[in-house]
């Protein structure tokens, strides 16, 4: 119960002990038992019934028994509100107990470091799972590795992921990549008689935004290819026989690389604050490279913190290949040191406004209401381009009154959704941004409330979350939702199930991404953040293959030469990879995938 509290404290920023001491003496209610305070933590933390019902040993029926008996009345009660206004939706309760005018706001956020830069290479970790006896592991791996015991800190990350893996079915990818360096380091004098060079390479990811999700998406990825390309490595020197391996050893390869190269990576965590006045964490990250031996960075998640680091790394030399953000303004920066692998609003934009325009075509009108942050360089970015391409429809379209303001209050929101119901909306495309301010993605939540039989709901890549699975699911069980008509959908830039690029394409490297991966965090756990941070890790080892490099200054140069002057192009999961002398690729991916049922595993989920 400890563990979970301080999850919540940390992921959050809510002082729980605090709420719950504070629920017990209300609605003339006993007080709350233990699995019932763990029942409100996962709730806040946007777990799903189903996965309450697992982790607190409960059944769906009295979990929804406790909540309307003895949760929800409590917390009305504190709220001042009646019960049916809060029943089902924590969207509402979470903004009510993050209101800095609250008491149960913890300000400012918990820091890992004082100086607002964390990055580990195993020193500290940023996932923790619910579970404490996992939780027990990684702490006492993390110190050993601290102390620079790193076989032991290697044997207990291991039993760390087995034990992951046994509990939730799918392993952690922060803990896969300390396995991997803590193999490096304890076997470090040994790799330069072998001709086997390290490579160090950091991953800027946001561990505040969604409680860690989106983070654990790109590192899958990152992971995945550090995986595959030290495991035969590691298996020419026998580590195999020295230390059981087997939970983590491929059960399918392919070889991307013919060098000797291991991979050691460095995951920072980027505060992803839009209110700083600069970007610390990329200015220190750049100060720390040379003494890193950083050869490259990956990052950051929102354009508008790529846009603000991008300096720091250019004034050291450093190739910035980002494999998340998509703003069209970055292609502004068309310097030699960036590679952007994902798609820019303006052509996910087109691809979207294509799929409404077969709509749109249908009828003799439509009705559109545009849901964004204007404070969000990537949301205005998205919300000029598909509005341009919109309005190509001319007297088929009427464009309702905008909302530019998904990242304020939820009653703002919800005023607006109420109007644009009463005017009757017909789609609705919603821009969240980036993970800059959390109200954004916790008030697109609101889409589920919706009569969604009759208003088709269209989102950007930032709007494909598990939270939007979770919200329906939720929903659905009080509204009639039409499981095989969908009428939420997504422009992404790949998807498990894609034609040309997914589990069952053509594409080769595809095939063996979904294979291993299915292995390592089970099928279809892979999303479109995992494959673009995979070929982001790709195009860097490519390079390397090719010219060596044996500096940051030298991979700037060799990559310089290889795709924006030479015009090579790669083979990566999401498809042929080449770039423009911006940085921006040719020809880059788009999907359009819609939120369905799946019967067999009874779930909504996305799909092509």
């Amino acid at each position: 119960m400890l563990t979970i509290l301080r999850y919540v404290m940390e992921k959050l920023g809510i002082n729980i002990e605090l709420l719950l001491k504070s629920l017990d003496p209300l609605a003339n209610i006993r007080n709350l038992d233990e699995s019932e305070q763990q029942v409100i933590c996962y709730c806040l933390l946007a777990y799903s019934r189903p996965q309450i019902a697992e982790l607190v040993n409960l059944s769906e029926l009295q979990i929804r028994d406790k909540l309307s008996h003895y949760i929800y009345p409590k917390i009305a009660e504190l709220m001042g509100v009646e019960q049916t206004e809060i029943a089902n939706n924590w969207a509402k309760i979470l903004n009510f107990l993050l209101d800095p005018n609250q008491v149960y706001k913890l300000y400012p956020s918990p820091q890992l470091n004082s100086d607002n830069f964390q990055a580990s290479f195993g020193r500290q970790s940023f996932l923790y799972p619910p579970n404490q006896e996992i939780v027990k592991l990684q702490t006492q791996a993390i110190n050993f590795y601290q102390s620079g015991r790193y076989y032991e800190a290697l044997k207990y990350f291991l039993m760390a992921w087995d034990q992951e893996i046994k509990i939730y079915g799918r392993g952690n990818p922060e803990i896969l990549i300390y396995i991997n360096n803590s193999l490096i380091e304890h076997k470090r004098n040994k790799f330069p008689e072998k001709n086997i060079k390290i490579y160090n390479i950091a991953v800027v990811v946001p561990f505040y935004h969604n409680l860690g999700q989106v983070s654990a998406e790109i590192l899958r990825g990152i992971s995945q290819i550090q995986l595959q390309v030290n495991w035969e490595n590691f298996k020419n020197l026998g580590l195999e026989k020295e230390i059981d391996l087997n939970s983590i050893k491929p059960n399918v390869f392919s070889t991307l690389i013919s060098s000797q190269v291991l991979l050691q990576i460095l995951i920072v965590n980027d505060p992803n604050n839009l209110y700083t006045p600069y970007n610390q964490t990329a200015e220190k990250l750049a100060a720390l490279a040379k003494e890193l031996n950083l050869m490259a960075i990956i990052g950051h998640y929102s354009s508008e913190m790529t846009k603000n680091a991008f300096q720091f790394y250019a004034d050291k030399s450093l190739v910035l290949v980002n494999a998340c953000s998509t703003s069209n303004e970055l292609a502004d920066l068309s310097l030699m040191s960036f590679f952007r692998l994902t798609t820019p609003d303006k052509i996910n934009a087109k691809r979207l406004s294509d799929y409404l325009g077969s709509k749109i075509a249908g009828r003799e009108q439509s009705k559109i209401a545009l849901i964004y942050n204007h404070n969000s360089l990537y949301c205005q970015s998205y919300r000029n381009s598909i509005k341009r391409h919109l309005e190509s429809y001319q007297e088929k379209v009427i464009f309702l009154e905008e909302c530019g303001y998904i990242n304020e209050s939820y009653y703002q929101v919800q005023e607006y959704i109420e109007t644009i119901q009463r005017a009757g909306v017909d789609m609705i495309i919603i821009i969240p941004d980036g993970g800059l301010q959390p109200n954004s993605l916790n008030n697109a939540g609101l889409i589920s409330r919706l009569n969604l039989n009759k208003c088709l709901i269209a989102g950007t890549a930032t709007f494909y979350q598990e939270n939007v699975l979770h919200w329906i699911h939720e929903q659905s069980q009080y509204q009639n939702f039409n499981q095989d008509h969908p009428q939420i959908i997504a422009s992404i830039p790949w998807h498990w199930h894609s034609e040309q690029n997914g589990c069952n394409s053509e594409n080769i490297i595809a095939q063996y991404f979904c294979k291993l991966g299915t292995q390592l965090w089970g099928e279809e756990n892979l999303n479109w953040r995992s494959a673009t941070a995979f070929d982001a890790v790709l195009i860097i080892l490519k390079v390397i293959e090719k010219y060596h490099s044996k500096n940051s200054q030298d991979l700037l140069e060799h990559m310089d030469q290889y795709f924006k002057y030479q015009k090579r192009k790669i083979r990566g999961v999401t498809g042929d990879i080449q770039f423009e002398k911006t940085g921006d690729r040719i020809n880059p991916p788009t999907e359009i995938v819609a939120v369905k049922w799946n019967s067999p595993q009874q779930k909504w989920q996305w799909t092509i």
